[in-house]
């Protein structure tokens, strides 16, 4: 392809090096060039260009504008010979000399590349009817219609593998209007309640900015109030188990949305649909109950005057005890499910969360409405429901997540900042303890059984130096102490109740034999 390129006129050449001089012609040569042939002069595309050193090869010629001037007024950059179509050369119908082409490349003859001519019927060359007899034979249209029918038949009986109560199943298609509503509030949960989601918060009310804010394992959970804040939470909540078996059961048909958060929506209606009928039973609503009055006393106890009636630590403490005795009923009836771990256990949290805050919104709508409320206080309602929470069942936030919304790469970024988060804190949560800590976790339900009476580590249970290291390796990552919620129980009453609900977990007799160790320490010296 030939190039043309003016020069300009009266340019004071002297003032340049040959070098420069035909690194510019050079550049000015691959921007022609690439735009006949219609692709963008990049830097990228000059540079594959300047691999195979083009202007090395091609005929460079001078173009005089008249024979007065000495200077030239253009270069005319054309390929070698070789490289130029008979008859091709931009518009120049004129063929080149045919027997300059034959004394610098030979003479050749032509070479066919027709196809040859071959019989019509080469594979079966002797006559089929004479080979196979005709009662052994299967005519080919029989044949397809037989494998056309087993290919049916197998599809429908995976259809009902998959669906044996039918297509009214709820769940098994959904609409595009429930759909809709479904992302809308898979969309809500995700920014309140689901890791690592959760923590990305905007900096205000309808804000693009964000910040991360991950949950806190230690602390208190008071939130200081004033003025008509504090007067309307002095009132407790005074709501009825019945009062949020309604709200839970219809929020859990209607707007759960399952089908999105498993990728067994199709695959099993009929489990998801049995997840649904669990989620509102009497036992959840009453552990959503039992957590929302003991999320009020430890955040806004502190907002009540003097004067008035607080809840006693001892009465905490059974609340806590009976709050871990309904989960591990709960826990065990779903963790050898189908679902278990994987669904089962995060849609309950997830459920428990939901309800909380279902309580605090109906007792107090000017505060924590969703349409009424302020925003800055229903984020704070929210960042201590899920560190209640957290420091009660879930300690390493394994059931605050979900597997189908974990398979993208936004939330392994946030994992990662959380991470870098936790590391610079403290120097006891660094990714490498963490890991440590989790693979000798002992559940707050156990934790909680043998650190009583004791704001930290240490107390009744862990006198013996094996129990306080298993605590001590436990504890590592930042695991938060049950002090950090309550102290843990020392009546031996609760702690019964804790010690039993650990047996009923692990699925061991309630009356274990008594160690010696124990024994003697028990008759004491």
């Amino acid at each position: 392809m030939e190039v043309v390129i003016q020069l300009k006129e009266g340019a004071n050449l002297a003032a340049h090096s040959q070098d420069d001089i035909l690194r510019a012609v050079q550049d000015e040569y691959f921007n022609r060039y690439l735009f006949q042939l219609g692709v963008a002069p990049t830097a990228a595309n000059k540079a594959q260009m300047m691999k195979f050193k083009p202007l090395d090869d091609c005929e460079v010629h001078g173009v005089w504008a008249d024979d007065t001037s000495g200077f030239a007024s253009a270069l005319r950059i054309a390929p070698p010979l070789r490289h130029r179509g008979v008859g091709a050369d931009d518009g120049d119908s004129r063929a080149l000399d045919k027997g300059i082409i034959s004394h610098l490349y030979g003479e050749a003859d032509d070479i066919p590349v027709q196809p040859p001519n071959v019989p019509g019927r080469t594979i079966f060359p002797v006559d089929m009817e004479k080979m196979f007899p005709d009662e052994e034979r299967i005519k080919a249209p029989e044949l397809l219609a037989e494998v056309r029918r087993l290919t049916a038949e197998a599809l429908e009986r995976q259809k009902r593998r998959a669906n044996p109560a039918g297509s009214n199943v709820p769940g098994a298609n959904l609409d595009s209007d429930q759909r809709l509503r479904f992302r809308q509030e898979l969309e809500m949960l995700k920014s309140k309640y689901i890791l690592p989601f959760a923590c990305e918060r905007p900096l205000q009310e309808g804000s693009k900015r964000t910040q991360l804010v991950p949950w806190e394992p230690e602390g208190p959970l008071d939130m200081q109030l004033q003025g008509d804040a504090a007067e309307q939470v002095a009132e407790p909540l005074a709501v009825e188990i019945e009062q949020i078996q309604v709200q839970i059961k219809a929020w859990v048909q209607n707007q759960l949305p399952l089908e999105l958060l498993s990728f067994r929506g199709r695959q099993e209606p009929q489990q998801l649909l049995y997840l649904r009928e669990t989620l509102w039973e009497h036992e959840v609503c009453q552990l959503i109950g039992l957590l929302a009055h003991l999320l009020y006393w430890l955040a806004f106890g502190c907002c009540r005057q003097a004067e008035l009636p607080r809840l006693s630590q001892h009465a905490l403490q059974g609340l806590v005890a009976a709050s871990h005795e309904i989960w591990v009923r709960l826990e065990r009836k779903h963790k050898n499910t189908k679902l278990g771990i994987s669904l089962a256990m995060p849609c309950l949290l997830l459920t428990l969360k939901y309800g909380i805050e279902v309580c605090f919104e109906s007792q107090y709508p000017s505060l924590f409405g969703e349409k009424t409320g302020e925003w800055c206080m229903r984020q704070a309602l929210i960042e201590r429901i899920n560190s209640l929470l957290m420091r009660l069942f879930d300690p390493d936030c394994t059931l605050a997540r979900f597997g189908r919304l974990d398979a993208t790469d936004n939330p392994f970024n946030l994992y990662k900042k959380l991470d870098l988060l936790a590391s610079a804190s403290s120097p006891n949560r660094t990714r490498l303890k963490q890991l440590q800590g989790r693979a000798n976790r002992a559940t707050p339900l156990v934790r909680a059984a043998l650190q009583a009476g004791q704001e930290g580590r240490g107390g009744i249970g862990t006198e013996h130096p094996k129990t306080r290291n298993l605590l001590g390796n436990s504890e590592l990552g930042g695991c938060a102490p049950l002090g950090s919620v309550v102290t843990p129980p020392t009546d031996d009453r609760y702690r019964d109740k804790l010690l039993k609900a650990a047996h009923t977990r692990v699925g061991v007799p309630e009356k274990l034999p008594v160690l010696r160790e124990a024994a003697a320490f028990r008759r004491g010296p």
